[in-house]
């Protein structure tokens, strides 16, 4: 059967009954936009490979919830990527770490470390320079809304913001990190 056709919605409701081939259809639709989210949420390699099996096992088991009158098949399986890897890096934030960088850390920045290819590692360096040309509000911001994982009612409620002060914030940061990393 050829799954091509298909809407996303009802891949969806197949993969609720069970139908494996509407799941491998969704993953050839999607896999690689999930490992490019995984790759923004700065996951390297490995972690980017188990980001997607993750997320795809989380589509499989949880494609009974999806309401397609309140979402689009695209946005829900969007939505469960972004959410697995956001509650990642959350987990990962919360685990103690000593003064001392991991190695991980510091093969980051010898270009190109074990387990990180050079373009990786040279996107990470052009970020951390582009955030440095942020204010430290705007800072803050992109931190606690793409580090640590915040939604922007918990990012404006941490920072002790109101709502529309943080939104302008983000935009205004957005903005400066599109033109600076534009410009490198």
């Amino acid at each position: 059967m050829d799954w091509d056709g298909f809407p996303d919605e009802a891949l969806l409701a197949l993969v609720a009954r069970g139908e494996e081939k509407a799941l491998e259809a969704l993953y050839d639709r999607y896999a690689s936009a999930m490992l490019g989210l995984a790759q923004r949420m700065g996951f390297d390699r490995d972690a980017r490979e188990d980001c997607v099996q993750e997320i795809f096992y989380r589509i499989w088991s949880r494609a009974g919830s999806f309401d397609g009158r309140r979402a689009t098949g695209r946005s829900w399986i969007l939505a469960v990527g972004h959410h697995y890897c956001v509650d990642r890096v959350r987990r990962e934030a919360s685990r103690p770490r000593g003064l001392e960088p991991s190695p991980e850390e510091e093969e980051a920045f010898d270009l190109p470390g074990p387990g990180l290819d050079e373009g990786a590692a040279l996107d990470r360096v052009r970020v951390q320079r582009a955030l440095q040309t942020l204010s430290p509000d705007e800072r803050r911001v992109i931190e606690a809304l793409h580090f640590r994982g915040l939604t922007y009612p918990e990012a404006a409620k941490a920072l002790g913001w109101p709502l529309g002060t943080l939104k302008a914030r983000v935009g205004r940061a957005l903005a400066k990190l599109r033109e600076v990393l534009r410009e490198a």
